[in-house]
């Protein structure tokens, strides 16, 4: 599987997360928005999951993992939009700001970083996030994607919508 290859590059100690946090602010990495615009990315964040969804019983991995990889992220910015009226593009900096922010619970955040124990060195946000890239730019690994780890994401995926939708309605 493609996963065990991924490294995490995500923050782990508080101050760590602060000071990255505080870099994101410094790089402009945070846009101010209304905060009623929240709504249309958990819009976008379902219909991406249910594009997942429709990758995934076609039996095609990599945009099954890039759907899925794309809902959780509109799903982010939901939250963050809903919560703190500011949203990022930059990936990193939109998952590092739900963790100092407080968007997310320890416990929600940890039980995210350890979905399944072989994982447990990094979160399931830069999973994800890891194996979109390989999903979408890697022309040779791509093809090593297996269902298994599709499964993964797309699973990830659904509770993290679920968890967005529940915490924004």
């Amino acid at each position: 599987m493609v996963i065990e290859e991924i490294k995490s590059k995500f923050p782990k100690r508080k101050k760590s997360i602060k000071n990255f946090y505080e870099s994101c602010v410094l790089r402009k990495r945070f846009i101010k928005v209304e905060n009623s615009d929240f709504i249309i990315h958990l819009e976008k964040a379902k219909h991406d999951l249910h594009r997942a969804i429709k990758e995934f019983e076609d039996n095609c991995w990599d945009w099954t993992i890039i759907k899925a990889y794309y809902s959780i992220h509109h799903a982010a910015n939901a939250l963050l939009i809903k919560k703190a009226g500011f949203f990022s593009k930059d990936h990193i900096c939109l998952i590092v700001s739900l963790k100092y922010l407080e968007l997310i619970t320890n416990e929600f955040y940890y039980e995210l970083r350890g979905l399944y124990s072989r994982f447990s060195d990094f979160s399931a946000f830069e999973m994800v996030y890891s194996l979109r890239k390989v999903s979408q730019y890697n022309v040779i690994k791509w093809k090593e994607l297996s269902r298994d780890d599709a499964k993964i994401v797309l699973e990830f995926a659904k509770r993290f919508v679920r968890f967005v939708e529940e915490v924004t309605v």
